[in-house]
């Protein structure tokens, strides 16, 4: 059995360095509302959010965009330049990066995908949160209206700022558990609507790699041993499976509307050359690197699990520990294999795919 490289995150480190905005980054200044309004009635957030879901499928934009995560590792930035083709899709590229490897095309959503919000399934986002509307402000520059998903408590999970002019989301960030610490924002530092954009000369397209099947046959890959949970710590729900049966690979995926996980699975054994440079935690096994995304990579019963995802340090925990865990005691030659995060980071989202085009 070939061993599978995984990327190496020294390489994307140095490539990286030029657009890392640095340790406390903070975010562009933006009006608040005014507090004396009356709170409207969460159909008209609803309505707000599900126009921003349909805004790019009709508008055309170039922009310039933030992504900002916090954690463990303190935090970590990085620039993108975006020109967006409402007909054809997304050119996605690292500001400062000379690597011609740090620009990839995203194609538009085809005809029957779910609607979503910066990544997440809005459909969840609408059963797991409260979404409150919270009327006028501003952001860049432009009119904007702010929505906020509240969780059960009553703390603050979200904050959505969508142009009033177009729909498109200008500026999203999410909170912790306690509804104070921000955890991750991404933010438009200029925006350009476009009457008619057509991209040219496209980079390489971010693959597929993977067929959906839906969650049809969960019940199936069950009793073919596969760990198939319904629901994860952080009220992440299973929404899709997706299968590559040429590399043998199960990706899961979870949300809650607003975090997002990946969960693949890969019969054989974990390498450990292909975590060099993971840190560990207090489930032995359990390899982590910190970031955006974060990784967790363990194996157990002959499964290879690698966890992708933005959720914070502490959910990413959790969710973590929700699964199997059993080190074997040796792993010969044979038995070795890589996590496949070359490979399957194309699956994901542009940034994290992007990211990992860098390594």
């Amino acid at each position: 059995m070939s061993t599978t490289r995984l990327v190496g995150p020294a390489r994307l480190a140095v490539l990286v360095s030029t657009v890392l905005i640095g340790i406390g980054l903070p975010l562009p200044a933006t009006a608040m509302p005014a507090p004396a309004a009356p709170r409207a009635d969460a159909p008209l957030a609803v309505s707000w959010l599900e126009r921003a879901a349909a805004a790019p499928d009709h508008i055309s934009y170039h922009g310039t965009q933030i992504v900002t995560s916090w954690g463990p590792q303190g935090s970590s930035s990085a620039m993108l330049d975006i020109v967006h083709a409402a007909s054809q899709g997304s050119e996605i590229s690292l500001v400062g990066s000379s690597d011609s490897d740090a620009k990839s095309f995203v194609q538009r959503a085809t005809e029957g995908e779910s609607p979503s919000v910066d990544g997440g399934p809005l459909a969840l986002l609408k059963a797991t949160y409260q979404l409150v509307y919270r009327c006028c402000t501003d952001t860049i520059g432009r009119a904007a209206v702010l929505v906020e998903a509240l969780r059960g408590d009553q703390t603050l999970a979200a904050r959505f700022w969508i142009d009033q002019a177009t729909g498109l989301l200008l500026q999203r960030q999410l909170f912790g558990a306690d509804g104070k610490a921000l955890v991750r924002a991404t933010v438009f530092t200029d925006l350009e609507i476009e009457n008619s954009e057509f991209l040219g000369h496209l980079p390489p397209m971010l693959p597929g790699g993977s067929d959906s099947m839906g969650l049809s046959g969960v019940d199936g890959l069950r009793t073919q041993g596969w760990t198939c949970t319904s629901e994860l710590p952080g009220a992440l729900q299973l929404y899709d499976v997706h299968q590559d049966t040429g590399a043998g690979v199960l990706q899961f995926s979870y949300s809650d509307g607003l975090f997002n996980v990946s969960l693949f699975q890969q019969r054989g054994a974990l390498d450990p050359k292909a975590v060099a440079g993971y840190g560990t935690t207090g489930t032995p096994g359990v390899h982590v690197r910190y970031g955006m995304p974060s990784y967790a990579v363990w194996s157990s019963g002959g499964i290879v699990y690698t966890l992708v995802g933005d959720v914070p340090a502490d959910v990413l925990g959790r969710v973590v520990d929700a699964f199997p865990h059993q080190v074997p005691a040796r792993v010969t030659p044979v038995q070795r294999m890589g996590t496949g995060l070359a490979r399957i980071a194309t699956w994901l989202t542009p940034m994290s795919a992007l990211s990992w085009k860098l390594g």
